[in-house]
């Protein structure tokens, strides 16, 4: 029987490998029973170290450029911004010696939390058997038990996610309004603690001012979510500012080539989607492919990284490297 690790090993060779991770809360948070805790967490990076060599994303790009990327190596990326890397990954990383890069949403540094945030607040305030969300085109939610309320909260995220930023922003206001939430109640990362994480030495990267579906914004909109949130990040760390993130980031849906363009104007070395797939020389270097496993075990981890491992991006039109 061919061992799983021995596929891995053989798949690995010539190919870089980007996990994406979000929040990592220490505790298992049951309205969002999907998300990866600390505890699953550390599991995956104890595969990770047994299988690849971490490198920074800046550092692995370059080796994969210049054809030295001898080894199965992999970069750990984390998307968002939240108070809970500080207590949790970060102490992780270091004392693992772990390179990581941050993309940050910068809104919150402005008061504006990001959107999903505030509709987890809003789940967890909420009182009643059910939700009123008609204003909102949906019909009522059920709310009267934990999973209805997981559901619901999927539901509204699944909602929320694809409506224009503007229209988005009013919507979580009434919705605020009715369950007697403000947004002041919506934990967010502070400026010290982002300084905290680039003097630590990890890299920090953009994910737009406010998170919106680039593909849904208009021109001026689009570049000032791209290039502004640039400009913030480097006025508050005095670093320059490298890698971008998309948000959402799956090609043809959430972005196209006009924001592949963007971000090259606007600075960014590089960039990396959620697209699956494991990046090669020949992939575009502001088109990076991204990945997380979440197998309940180390059977089922290998069994989708060897997936993601075999799967074939398909880029937006940009030169290739």
């Amino acid at each position: 029987m061919i061992s799983l690790g021995w596929i891995l090993r053989d798949l690995i060779r010539n190919k870089l490998s980007v996990f994406v991770f979000h929040k990592i809360p220490e505790t298992f948070d049951p309205l969002r029973p999907n998300d990866l805790d600390l505890a699953q967490f550390i599991r995956l990076l104890d595969f990770i170290q047994e299988n690849f060599l971490v490198l920074p994303l800046g550092d692995a790009l370059k080796r994969l450029s210049g054809g030295v990327l001898e080894q199965g190596c992999a970069c750990l990326t984390f998307d968002d911004g939240y108070p809970e890397w500080m207590s949790g990954v970060l102490p992780l990383l270091e004392k693992r010696s772990l390179p990581a890069t941050f993309f940050i949403t910068v809104g919150q540094f402005l008061g504006r939390p990001m959107w999903h945030e505030r509709l987890a607040r809003i789940m967890k305030r909420a009182a009643g058997n059910r939700l009123d969300t008609s204003e909102y085109r949906l019909p009522p939610l059920p709310m009267a038990s934990l999973q209805e309320k997981q559901k619901s909260l999927r539901a509204l995220e699944h909602h929320f996610k694809y409506l224009p930023p503007l229209l988005r922003d009013v919507y979580l206001a009434s919705l605020e309004k009715q369950c007697g939430v403000s947004t002041g109640d919506v934990p967010v990362m502070t400026e010290e603690q982002l300084r905290a994480v680039s003097s630590r030495g990890f890299e920090i990267g953009s994910h737009t001012v406010d998170h919106p579906i680039l593909g849904l914004c208009d021109t001026e909109t689009a570049l000032n979510e791209i290039g502004g949130a640039r400009e913030i990040l480097e006025g508050m760390l005095r670093v320059p500012v490298k890698a971008f993130a998309y948000p959402n980031g799956r090609p043809h849906v959430d972005f196209n080539h006009r924001h592949v363009e963007m971000v090259r104007q606007a600075g960014y070395d590089y960039a990396v989607t959620t697209q699956w797939g494991a990046a090669t020389a020949a992939t575009p270097v502001h088109q990076m492919p991204r990945f997380t496993p979440w197998g309940p075990d180390t059977t089922h981890v290998h069994l989708q990284v060897i997936r993601n491992l075999l799967a074939r991006p398909e880029y937006l039109d940009e030169e290739r490297r």
